[in-house]
């Protein structure tokens, strides 16, 4: 249970070099060797989001959570920061897109009601919006399936085979990238279980050495492959189901470790505490970054750095405002 115990204790820290990462991603900026193999590869940030969510979703139903309480918290943390950028994005850009009323009519429902990626409306915001709500309806099944199961493992076998089948059923569309992430967020939620095999120490951390070993070679051997293999077929997301949890265990074991620098981790917990609004900012700015043609190194190092700090801000102001809308609702209930 160790290894549980740092990931939950620093969930926020991982969050913060998850969405770091992100940011990276989404910028050109080239560093030479292996950082440039790093940026490449930096949509694993997305992963590591989707792997603490299973667990944290976990976690709550675990608590006795009731399915309205359950769906009420989720959509207090994702609506308030999402809508308000939404309806500004969709009223600044959709004019320029040159959208029919029938296109844009379907744009914007797409999008108000987060099944735009899955029906594959116009231009919709981001995909991942729209895969955490599908990952937020289905978590209360995915739970019960591996509570109820009298063998927990055979359950979670089934849950992984399921999350295959969905891929499979996606080959060569564009809702493979979501479709991929299914079995790292089913992995999150049964990483917030209590597991026999998690008291012998020894064979545990084995066994995560050896899937992010196996998960790193397969996406590095897949990059070698082209778009035809890594887009169509996943393999540019499915290693990420072996390295992320190796990897959110790894990086949290380091954080216990450097317990002498704790006063530096603030910064980084902050970040982690808006890293959705973060994401929402950068996704649409590195949007108007290369519709610009935005090439200056310095200029995109200003942006990824803007995007941080304008992100963190945006979380303050929803979080501020979230507050205040709750205080007058509990005033106005009997």
């Amino acid at each position: 249970m160790e290894h549980r115990q740092w990931v939950s204790r620093y969930r926020e820290e991982l969050k913060g070099i998850a969405i770091l990462w992100v940011v990276y991603f989404h910028s050109p900026l080239a560093l030479p060797g292996a950082w440039d193999t790093l940026r490449a590869i930096g949509y694993g940030g997305v992963d590591i989001f989707l792997f603490l969510m299973g667990m944290g979703l976990f976690r709550s139903l675990h608590n006795g959570e009731e399915l309205r309480g359950y769906a009420s918290r989720r959509l207090w943390r994702v609506l308030p920061a999402y809508l308000p950028l939404l309806l500004l994005w969709m009223a600044i850009m959709f004019p320029g897109y040159g959208l029919s009323p029938v296109q844009a009519a379907r744009g914007v429902m797409g999008n108000l009601t987060m099944v735009g990626y899955w029906i594959q409306t116009p231009k919709v915001f981001n995909w991942y919006a729209n895969a955490q709500f599908l990952f937020f309806l289905i978590a209360p099944l995915c739970y019960a399936v591996l509570v109820r199961s009298k063998k927990p493992l055979h359950a979670l076998a089934l849950l992984l085979a399921l999350s295959a089948g969905v891929g499979i059923a996606n080959i060569g569309l564009k809702q493979m990238m979501a479709a991929s992430r299914l079995p790292v967020f089913i992995l999150g939620l049964a990483f917030g279980m209590d597991w026999r095999i998690s008291r012998r120490r020894g064979l545990v951390r084995t066994a995560y050495v050896a899937a992010f070993v196996l998960g790193l070679g397969i996406l590095l051997y897949s990059l070698r492959l082209g778009d035809g293999v890594l887009i169509d077929y996943g393999m540019y997301w499915y290693p990420f189901a072996l390295i992320t949890p190796a990897l959110c265990v790894g990086l949290a074991y380091g954080l216990s470790k450097l317990t002498r620098a704790a006063p530096l981790f603030k910064p980084l917990r902050a970040v982690g505490k808006s890293s959705f609004e973060i994401y929402l900012i950068n996704i649409w700015m590195v949007e108007l970054a290369k519709a610009s043609s935005l090439t200056s190194a310095w200029g995109w190092l200003g942006l990824c750095a803007g995007n941080v700090l304008l992100g963190m801000g945006y979380h303050q102001l929803v979080s501020w405002a979230t507050l205040r809308w709750q205080r007058k609702a509990d005033m106005v209930r009997p």
